[in-house]
């Protein structure tokens, strides 16, 4: 019987071992990740103050949230829908136009739309095709997606998320990696809804913080399993 208590304290012991260094671990993991979200929030509102860069150059590869200014024509009948986009607490689409720039085609992000009716699409429609558009590179994230989002054949065409390899097939055109958001009112723009609205570092903070409470709890656990194997 009293080997059997001692195996079982020697289990627990080592079990909340495991549990104290993956509580270790995921708060650090925390700390990487504020440190990160600050990094990037940072250079957000250091660019997006920034005076516009003229995209003229075919080469030409900024970085996120590069302020950049350029012209074209939009693909006024070839347009997206980004759906499960929320902007003050509402449901709706966030609108992605092709601007044709020269030789190269460059998404663009108008602004938002409510879905008011899931059944009837919104208005989107340009107030001129030829247009200037000032705003900001962002990069989307490669999408992980268990279904084919591509199964809609109209226009303006639904997309759940958004990956420029996937519009570059539908529409058959070199398609630039990247996006910009339009960062201000402006002609062809719609609500401006910014990504990011404030620095999300805390949130991360907090979280570590709890993993190091977690952490500290179980050994404290395993220093009293451990004086009652001694005794």
């Amino acid at each position: 019987m009293r080997n059997k208590k001692i195996l079982m304290r020697g289990l627990g012991i080592s079990l909340l071992s495991t549990l104290v260094i993956l509580c270790i671990y995921l708060a650090f993991w925390q700390i990487d990740r504020g440190k990160e979200k600050d990094i990037i929030f940072q250079s957000y509102m250091k660019n997006i103050s920034s005076d516009p860069i003229e995209i003229s150059d075919s080469d030409f590869t900024p970085v996120d949230f590069t302020k950049v200014i350029l012209r074209g024509r939009f693909r006024a009948s070839n347009q997206f829908l980004l759906d499960n986009k929320v902007h003050n607490k509402k449901a709706g689409y966030d609108v992605i136009t092709p601007l044709e720039v020269d030789d190269k085609t460059v998404l663009i992000n108008r602004g938002w739309v409510d879905n008011n009716s899931r059944t009837k699409l919104p208005n989107i429609e340009l107030a001129s095709e030829y247009s200037e558009v000032i705003g900001y590179v962002y990069y989307y994230k490669k999408p992980y997606t268990l279904s084919d989002d591509n199964s809609d054949s109209g226009w303006p065409r639904l997309l759940q998320t958004l990956d420029t390899n996937v519009i570059a097939s539908i529409l058959d055109r070199k398609v630039e990696p990247y996006l910009i958001v339009m960062s201000e009112n402006q002609e062809n723009s719609l609500q401006i809804r910014n990504i990011f609205k404030k620095n999300d570092k805390l949130k991360h903070y907090m979280y570590a913080g709890q993993w190091f409470i977690f952490a500290t709890i179980g050994t404290i656990l395993i220093i009293v399993l451990l004086k009652r194997s001694k005794q």
